[in-house]
């Protein structure tokens, strides 16, 4: 007959006593394991995705600087919204097009504020049927495209209170969906305080936590920004804690915020260039500082008469405040997830995509930078062009040449004045300048000393020795120019004193040669 337990300890002391510690040394490694720091993610070894936000969808040129800038591998790519007007729903917003191809295509389905006001009075099964229907329409259009669909995500910003509603809506939709494609949706902050989450995060195959944006200033004396390390941080244990799929969401977007002359917001944009906002006229830069050290920049802008910008209107006395983030804040923010995520992280999934004429976002050289954990690196070149007769202006001039001032380097050059390159050329040679994206130049005369001006002051063009070309701004891999006329022939060499603001806040100061070639290069 087997001994029960009881009966087996008071026969065998040392085997109660072998048990106990056994029990113990289990309990403590199963205690320990739970809480100890994750193994950290080498950089190369995080898959990397992107959000497209835009009414279009992104062009072959950006997919592809994105695959072989960061060896990114999926695409969440905005697809339309979903709106609730007059009792019915509709999909509304369609990206124009192509999708596009060689990488995983995840087609994201936000609501509209009018859904979003009436979420709790909307049927969850129409709803469902609702995204599905653009889903499957969109799904086509894919196959068309040749695109490589892979799945569906939902971006609704869902009342933490709604959640098991939420939840009724998922269930619907994965019901409806072919095995083959994944279902996700974003995710707040705020949700990880609710237990109702678990039940959402049952309905999907993997979820996004956005570790940004969680609360926006309402009032300009507020200066929050739009992510920390911090805040990443801490949220990113929240998630790994749910022990689900995630990607984290991280963010490399500016905003520009609309504050009445009393400091209550009015309107928040997110596609506003912040360059723009610099050059206005109209705008008197009132402070420029890094947000509570999070290597995010805060510009505050007061407008002196009623105006619009770039669609904006604003009364006298407005404030227009622009907070932009760095590639430091980024890299900041993804070596927190690295080191915190554990093993159900996915990927990191950048908020949004750089396009070719998305000012308001890190270029894919600060971000492939900022996820490769490396450090920031600054770096400018200039050179010098002599222009062939068919590119000069002027038939009766002889020796026209083309300046081109390079970011070289993976930082980002503040807003502002943030860029100053001193040339020094033969005095009084230079006759006629014309700018092409720098935004001033200045005739100085002063002592050089090694190729570099040495206490350089103003000076008519006459005497000039020295021109001092600015620039409000310079993001990595862009160019500006300037066309110079001179009045007797270039030297082969000429001396460039440069002093850059980078957006990690520190000024950097190089001397370069300038070499001046001949050609008809552009």
């Amino acid at each position: 007959m087997a001994l029960r337990l009881p009966q087996l300890l008071r026969t065998s002391p040392r085997l109660a006593f072998t048990c106990a510690v056994t029990a113990i040394v289990m309990l403590t490694s199963v205690a320990w394991s739970l809480h100890r720091k994750p193994k950290t993610w080498p950089p190369d070894e995080v898959p990397v995705a992107f959000w497209a936000w835009r009414n279009e969808a992104p062009s072959e040129a950006d997919v592809r600087r994105a695959i072989q800038g960061t060896r990114a591998r999926t695409l969440f790519l905005r697809a339309g919204q979903i709106d609730f007007q007059d009792g019915t729903l509709h999909r509304i917003r369609n990206a124009g097009g192509t999708l596009p191809q060689g990488i995983e295509l995840h087609l994201v389905y936000n609501a509209t504020r009018s859904l979003l006001a009436q979420l709790e009075n909307v049927d969850d099964n129409l709803l469902a049927s609702s995204i599905y229907e653009a889903f499957a329409k969109d799904a086509e259009r894919g196959l068309a495209d040749h695109a490589t669909v892979a799945g569906l995500q939902i971006d609704i910003d869902v009342p933490t209170r709604l959640l098991p509603r939420y939840a009724k809506t998922l269930r619907a939709v994965h019901a409806r969906l072919p095995p083959r494609i994944q279902l996700s949706i974003t995710g707040l902050p705020t949700w990880m305080d609710s237990p109702a989450l678990n039940g959402v995060l049952d309905q999907v195959d993997f979820w996004i936590p956005q570790f940004y944006g969680a609360k926006i200033p309402e009032r300009m004396d507020q200066s929050i920004p739009i992510s920390s390390m911090q805040f990443v941080a801490r949220e990113v244990t929240r998630a790994r804690e749910l022990d689900r799929p995630f990607y984290a969401g991280l963010a490399a977007y500016s905003y520009a915020l609309l504050y009445n002359n009393s400091g209550t917001l009015i309107t928040l944009r997110g596609d506003m260039n912040p360059l723009h906002v610099s050059d206005d006229a109209n705008l008197e830069l009132m402070e420029r500082g890094i947000i509570n050290n999070t290597n995010e920049w805060r510009y505050v802008y007061r407008a002196r008469a009623g105006g619009v910008i770039e669609g904006l209107a604003m009364n006298a006395g407005d404030f227009l405040v622009v907070d932009t983030p760095s590639t430091e804040s980024l890299r900041l923010a993804a070596r927190a997830v690295r080191g915190l995520a554990g093993k159900k992280l996915l990927g990191i999934c950048v908020f949004r995509l750089p396009g070719g004429n998305d000012a308001a976002t890190l270029r894919i050289e600060q971000i492939a930078a900022a996820l490769g954990d490396l450090l920031p690196r600054v770096g400018v070149s200039a050179e010098m062009v002599l222009l062939a007769a068919a590119e000069q202006q002027r038939a009766d001039v002889v020796h026209e040449a083309r300046l081109t001032v390079v970011n070289t380097g993976t930082e980002g050059i503040l807003t502002g004045d943030g860029l100053t390159v001193d040339l020094t050329v033969p005095p009084g040679s230079a006759q006629q300048l014309s700018l092409q994206g720098f935004k001033s130049v200045i005739t100085h005369c002063g002592s050089v000393l090694n190729g570099s001006p040495v206490a350089a002051a103003p000076c008519s063009e006459r005497r000039a020795n020295v021109l001092r070309f600015t620039a409000a701004s310079l993001a990595p891999g862009e160019s500006v120019q300037a066309r110079l006329v001179f009045n007797e022939p270039v030297p082969s060499v000429l001396f460039a004193h440069i002093e850059i603001q980078s957006d990690d806040g520190q000024t950097h100061v190089l001397n370069q040669q300038v070499i001046v070639s001949s050609g008809a290069r552009k």
